[in-house]
Parts: structure tokens; C-alpha cells; sequence
């Protein structure tokens, strides 16, 4: 399968996204970073087709959303920022729920996952630290079989054993020759799991790159530096 971005162009009050053309494949992570109100939001939801966007700006294996939505969302899996349910909900009711609405979800490995990180059933989410639910986000999301992994900073305030565990498994999903796109702002992120890197800037890509050309290119720079001495304008040629 195959992501195409096809000139697209969103506007939201006075800032434009775009135009961008972009084609994600398979078998590889693709990171999205750049500073707050850059874009990087109005482009992850432009790909998840949770936003208005003309038909032919963004195609999975050319079928659109305004035809094929349904066909679309089955073909990849999301991890939210934040959770989007109600806090007051047990965690048991939430992984209930999604099992009966996606028949792609594997509820029994998503409940021995979080058992590692002691996220029994009958907690509540209001009871759950910030990094507990992204653990709680993150397993739902790769233990749902899918063509495309969609991750909206997945690690931030996330403990170093599980941090290495989730890069291990997005790993697992990547050799699977399936599509990972993740959106962060974590250079070490990008420097350990990141194939591509896409650096927005004002509702541009200024960058669109191979991460190990890119660190060549920057004289082997760590991802950090090159993104700072990027964000300030400071770009390094051939």
C-alpha cells in the first residue's frame, strides 16, 4: 500500500498548510516533526481523513475518503495523543468497546501488554498517570491489525522500559512491510527509529529526507543539533 499526498492544501484561519506532495511506503517510519503551529497537526489529519480536504489530495492505493472512507479507516490504526474517551471510563470498558466496534483489534495481547505495566482492567482512566495512558493508547493501537500505523507522539512522558518496548514493537510492525508514520517532536525518536524525516516549518516541508543522509549531510551532526540549526534556518547544502 501507498500514502499519496497530492498538492494538498489546508487553511485554517489565517495559516495555510501546503502544498505538499508526499508518497509514504510501505516498510518504512516516517517521522514528522517541526516547532508548535507548524502544521504537523492539519497533516496527520489530512492523512486520517478527519478533516475537509479535496478528494484527490490524499490517496491510499488511489481511493479517496469522500468514496472509500470506511475502506480507508480499515486499512490503518491510530494512536492518539490523548485518550478520546471519558476519563470516568475503566479500562476494561474501553477495551470491551473498541473489540466489538473493530473486529482487526486483538484484545487478548492488548490486556498481557498492559499487564507488564500494571494496567489492570478495573483501573480507571482518571486513575492512570500520563504515562499509563499512553501505554493504554499505544497498545490499542499496534495490537489492531493494519496496513498503516498512524502515532501522535506516542513516548512523551512514557518510562524508559516501556519507552524501549514500544520502539521495539513499532520495530516488529515496520518489518511487517507495513507503512509507520509518527508525528513528535522527540529527537531520539527520530534518531532510533525513523527512516524519513519530515520537517515542517509554517505550513511548509523544508526538509524531506533520508534520516543517515540527512546526518551525513549535516556532518554528522545528532538529529537534536540538525533540527535546531534547521528551525533557525540554518540548512546545510550538498
Amino acid at each position: 500500500m501507498v500514502i499519496k499526498l497530492n498538492n494538498l492544501e489546508v487553511k485554517k484561519g489565517s495559516f495555510k498548510l501546503g502544498a505538499i506532495n508526499y508518497t509514504f511506503d510501505n516498510g518504512y517510519v516516517y517521522a514528522i516533526t517541526g516547532n508548535s503551529g507548524s502544521g504537523k497537526t492539519l497533516l496527520l489529519q489530512s492523512i486520517l481523513g478527519s478533516i475537509d480536504i479535496k478528494k484527490e489530495m490524499v490517496l491510499y492505493n488511489d481511493l479517496n475518503f469522500y468514496e472509500n472512507e470506511i475502506e480507508i479507516k480499515s486499512k490503518y490504526s491510530y494512536v492518539a495523543d490523548n485518550p478520546l474517551f471519558s476519563d470516568k471510563l475503566s479500562v476494561e470498558t474501553i477495551i470491551s468497546k473498541i473489540s466489538k466496534l473493530d473486529s482487526r483489534f486483538n484484545k487478548q495481547k492488548c490486556y498481557e501488554y498492559l499487564k507488564k505495566y500494571n494496567i489492570y482492567k478495573h483501573k480507571k482512566i482518571y486513575e492512570l498517570s500520563q504515562g499509563e495512558r499512553k501505554i493504554l493508547l499505544f497498545g490499542i493501537g499496534i495490537f489492531t491489525d493494519s496496513q498503516a500505523l498512524v502515532l501522535d507522539n506516542p513516548l512523551a512522558g512514557v518510562g524508559l522500559i516501556a519507552k524501549r518496548e514500544m520502539l521495539s514493537l513499532i520495530r516488529e510492525y515496520m518489518e511487517e512491510n507495513k507503512i509507520t508514520i509518527i508525528v513528535t517532536e522527540d529527537p531520539s525518536v527520530i534518531q532510533n527509529l525513523a527512516d524519513y524525516i519530515l520537517v515542517l516549518k509554517d505550513g511548509q516541508i523544508v526538509i524531506d529526507e533520508d534520516v543517515v543522509e540527512l546526518q551525513d549531510r549535516y556532518r554528522n551532526k545528532n538529529i537534536e543539533e540538525i533540527l535546531i540549526s534547521i528551525l533557525k534556518g540554518v540548512v546545510e547544502n550538498e
